[in-house]
Order: C-alpha cells, then structure tokens, then sequence
C-alpha cells in the first residue's frame, strides 16, 4: 500500500513538475535571448565606432563608443577606444582617460599588453612618468614588447636625469636581450653624464675593438680624454684620426671643442668657421654654430667677422633655409638696409621657390634700382609658382609699362583680371585697377580706362597715385575740369609736398587759364627737385608753358631748354623753343 500511495503521489506530482521545469527552461531561453539582442546592440555599435576611426571621424567614434558603454559598461575594448580617441578632443579630462584605460586593462585581467603599452605612453604624453615606469617595466617581461619597453624607460628616465637608473636600465636589457651597439652607445653617453670617465674609457674601446673602421668611436674616446683632462691624449687622438681621413666630420667638430676646452679663442672661432662652412656638416650643427659665434661676438671687435662668413655662405650650394634665414634675422638686429637683405632672399628662392615673401623683396630691390626686366622675369617666376597672386601681374604689368612695352603691360593686366575676385586686400585690387588704367590710357582707351580708375577708386577712394593721374588725364582732354580739379585737391590734401602732385594740379588750373595760379603751384613743385632727373623733364615743360603764357619768353626758354636736356620726349617742344610758342600736345 505504501509503495501504491508513492506511485499514485508521483503519477500526480510529476506533471506539475515536468510543468515546472519547462517553465524554467522557457525563462532560460528568455534571458539567453535578451543577452543575445544586448550583444548584437554592443556589437553593431562598437562595429560602427571603428568604422568610424578608420574614416577619420573621431566625434563619430566618441559618440558611438560612449553608446555602446551604455549597454556593456565593463567592455575593454570600448573602454580603450574611447580612452584613445578621447586623447584627440577635450570631452574627457585627463583623470578619466586615465580610469578609462586602468578599467579596460583591468577587465583582461592585465594581460592585454598593447593596452598596457598605449597606457604608458598617455601618462608619458601627460608628464606622468613616475606612473608610466612601472607599467613598462612590466611590459620587459613580454618578449614582443620587450624592446620598446626598454627604449620607453630609457626615454622616461633620460627625460627625468635619473642616469643611475638609466644606466641600470641598459644593463638588464643587455643581460636581457644581448649585447647591442646603440645599447653600448647609450651606455657611453650614460657614464659621460655620470661623468664615470673610466668606465665610459671602457666601453669606448670595446666599440672600438668592435669596430675599427668607425672612426666616430675614436673621436669619442678623444673627447672623453679631454672631459677628463688629458689634453695631450685627446690630441693624439684627434691626430690618428685625420691621419687616416683629413675630411673627417667628427674630427672637424672635436677642434672647437678643443680650443674651446683649452681655451684658446682665435683658434677655436677658426675651427668654428670650418665647421659652418663645410657644406657637408650637418645644418642643424652649422646653425648652431653660427648662432653662438653671432651670440659671443656681439658688440665685440670680433663681429667684423660675422657678414663675411655670411656673405661666403650665400655664395655656397646651400639646400636648407636655415643659413640664409639666420643671415636675414642678424641683418634686422643691426637694421641693415632693405639691400642688404638681396643674398638671403636671393638664395632662400633658390631652395624654396615657393616663397612668396622673399621673391617679393627681390621685386622691390629690382624696382629701387629702376631693374624692370628684373621685376619682369622675377614676377613671372612668382606666376608659375602662385598663379592666383594678384600682385605679381600688378607689379609685372606696371614694370612692362614703364619698359614701355604697352602692349605686353595690357595682356599682363588681362591675365591677371580672373584672380581679381578672389583677392581679399582691397588695397592691392584698387593698385591693380589704377596701374591697368595707366596703360589703358597709353593704349589711347580713354573710357576704358576711366572705368578702371572708377573701379580703383570704389576699393579704395583715398588712393592718391590713382586720384592724381586719373585728374591728369581728364585735364589732358579738357573734359571734367571741375572733377579733375576736386581730385586732385583731394591728393594735395594728403600729400601737399610732392611735386609731381603740385604739377598736376599747376596743369589743370593752366587747362582753366587760370595762369597766375597755375605758375605758383608750378614754382612749389620745382623747388622740391633737383632737376636732374629724366622724371623732372615733363614739369619743367609745363612750367614752360605756363610761362609763355604769361608773356615771360624768358622764364619759359628757360625751363622748356631744361626739359629738353632732361630727355623730354615732346614732339612739339622744339618748335615751342623755336617759335617761344605754346602748342598742344
């Protein structure tokens, strides 16, 4: 019966259990989906961040890694992209890039060494290298990233001046790793700023030994004999070396600082000479050099030595900017003139032909000398090189037209039309347009090229190269006298004191037979020239004429007679000396 009643309890029982647990196998499979869809959520986004890395988007990548975190907190993947990418921006501080990182590398249990080594190398960026040292000292133990480990730890601790440490340091990675020559050189480098002179004696010999045809090692060991005292072996030294090669760099080099070791002046700027000027030395070495010699000799009678060093320089192969600029920079400290400057720019276009700055002060040297083929040739170069620099056809075009080439000045204006729009210095635009205007008006387009000076003025109303021949040609043709005269009283207001502007205004009252004023104006302007120069030829013509027309015969042979040995081109000026008549031109 007891058996019977277990039999018939189970038959009862059995169903609701059976019940029972496929209701906790259905709530298994519940929540084995509910991960499942978490993941794939997680994953698609963390997919997406590193898409995103790839195409350079980090806003993209933060923010899609910021939303996977939000699913899966403790992922280390996430947690070390965004501790990376983050570097790049400022949404996160310092501290928690720094947590970002110790939970990524938490959550693989501290063994993911890559994660281990972009850690080390974030506090290194931040200046945290006391933190960085012990994660790198760990990553030693990991033989893939053994080597950069050590060079981490060299840097950290050359970085700190811990040369005890650093030295330590060599030695595990050479007991570690195996004897190496750029370890042995560190090692060397070490004990000399521990100043372990004997000890650093010893490894030098034993590179030596090592390697006998590097005469860069027997070098070393001069100098260590002389950071040690011994001057006599260090120029023994010093000798074997330049027996074997006379060219020697190194060797070069160890007589400055010899001479500055023994202190022995004159030699030792000597020495420095021949290092700067060895083109086979290495810039930066030069510049220093150079740098310390200007330094030292400064406001000594010794300086007289720094331009021609300069000056021999220019005149070498030179293929970095370094020496010319340092040459530009000495001539601004002892303001030399614009001048001056000619060898440095010269020879900086030479090495960087994309230099603006310096072909342009090449232009405006050649246009100080009046050297317009010069400007020509140098603002076509600038051309080719920056075809949208609306200056170089500025200044192209106004050389042409002072060669008189009036025909090549209007298609170098044409050229340089396009480039007008996109030409922010207003006051560059407005030069242009005046300039074009010029040659608009030689080229007989009157109407053309007062819509250039109008179109000059509108960039820059107060230009007054602009204003004076814009009323000057009006004059000529006896049209707008009255606008003509408003400009260039509006030019004599700013610039009361320049002759050719006194001119023109003297002519425009002359075309408005208002004599007596026309000979005062005309009579300022001739006290302030010498009246030697071709440029002087056209006023003295005027102010002859004026004079004639005052019925002084006199005053006006006179002053025509002067514009004709001033190279006056006036057709009709002879027969004005001639006739003691006034034509028009």
């Amino acid at each position: 019966m007891w058996f019977l009643s277990v039999v018939l309890l189970w038959c009862f029982v059995e169903p609701i259990m059976a019940g029972v647990h496929r209701e906790r196998k259905n709530n298994n499979t519940f929540a084995s989906s509910a991960i499942s869809v978490q993941d794939e959520r997680f994953n698609a986004l963390y997919l997406e961040s590193v898409v995103e890395r790839e195409k350079g988007n980090r806003t993209a990548q933060f923010e899609l890694l910021r939303r996977a975190l939000e699913i899966k907190p403790d992922a280390p993947e996430a947690l070390f992209d965004l501790a990376e990418t983050a570097q790049q921006g400022s949404a996160l501080s310092e501290g928690e890039i720094t947590l970002l990182y110790r939970k990524a590398i938490e959550k693989t249990n501290h063994e993911n060494a890559d994660y281990l080594e972009s850690y080390g190398r974030y506090e290194m960026i931040i200046g945290k290298y006391d933190e960085a040292i012990p994660i790198f000292q760990k990553l030693t133990k990991n033989e893939l990233k053994r080597k950069k480990a050590y060079q981490m730890l060299v840097t950290t601790y050359e970085h700190q001046q811990r040369y005890e440490d650093l030295l330590h340091t060599l030695d595990e990675w050479t007991q570690t790793t195996g004897e190496d020559e750029d370890v042995e050189n560190m090692k060397m480098k070490t004990l000399d700023h521990l100043k372990r002179y004997d000890d650093e004696l010893a490894v030098v010999d034993k590179l030596i030994r090592e390697n006998p045809d590097n005469d860069y090692y027997a070098i070393t060991r001069a100098q260590t004999l002389l950071e040690k005292g011994d001057t006599l072996g260090a120029w023994k030294g010093y000798e074997q070396v330049v027996a074997k090669d006379s060219q020697n760099l190194s060797a070069q080099m160890f007589r400055v600082i010899y001479f500055q070791s023994t202190k022995n002046e004159q030699a030792m700027m000597n020495a420095m000479e021949d290092v700067i000027l060895n083109n086979d030395q290495p810039t930066e070495m030069r510049v220093s050099l150079l740098k310390s010699m200007v330094n030292s000799l400064k406001g000594t009678l010794e300086e007289r030595r720094i331009l021609p060093l300069f000056e021999r320089l220019m005149e070498e192969p030179l293929d970095d900017r370094a020496l010319p600029e340092l040459y530009a920079q000495y001539l601004a400290s002892k303001n030399e003139p614009d001048s001056a400057f000619v060898p440095a720019m010269k020879k900086i276009v030479e090495i960087d032909s994309t230099d603006d700055q310096a072909r342009l002060i090449l232009i405006q040297d050649a246009l100080n000398r009046r050297a317009y083929g010069e400007v020509v040739t140098k603002c076509k170069d600038g051309i080719r090189i920056n075809p949208a620099k609306l200056l170089y056809y500025h200044l192209c075009g106004g050389a042409l037209y002072q060669e008189k080439k009036y025909r090549e000045s209007l298609e170098m204006f044409e050229k340089g039309l396009p480039y007008v729009k996109s030409t922010k210095d207003k006051e560059m635009v407005s030069n242009f347009f005046s300039s074009y205007a010029d040659a608009l008006h030689e080229k007989g387009a009157a109407e053309k090229a007062y819509a250039c000076y109008d179109s000059a003025l509108v960039y820059n109303p107060v230009n007054v190269i602009c204003l004076n021949n814009y009323a000057y040609f009006l004059s000529l043709s006896g049209d707008h006298l009255d606008r003509a005269q408003q400009m260039s009283e509006r030019v004599l207001k700013i610039e009361p004191n320049n002759p050719t502007y006194l001119d023109t205004y003297a002519w425009i009252l002359f075309m408005r037979k208002n004599y007596d004023q026309a000979r005062a104006y005309m009579e300022q302007a001739l006290k302030l020239v010498k009246g030697d120069n071709n440029e002087d030829a056209s006023l003295y013509k005027h102010a002859g004429d004026i004079y004639i027309e005052l019925g002084r015969k006199k005053e006006a042979q006179e002053a025509w007679r002067k514009a004709l040995k001033l190279g006056s081109t006036s057709k009709s000026l002879k027969k004005k000396i001639k006739t003691s008549k006034y034509y028009q031109e």
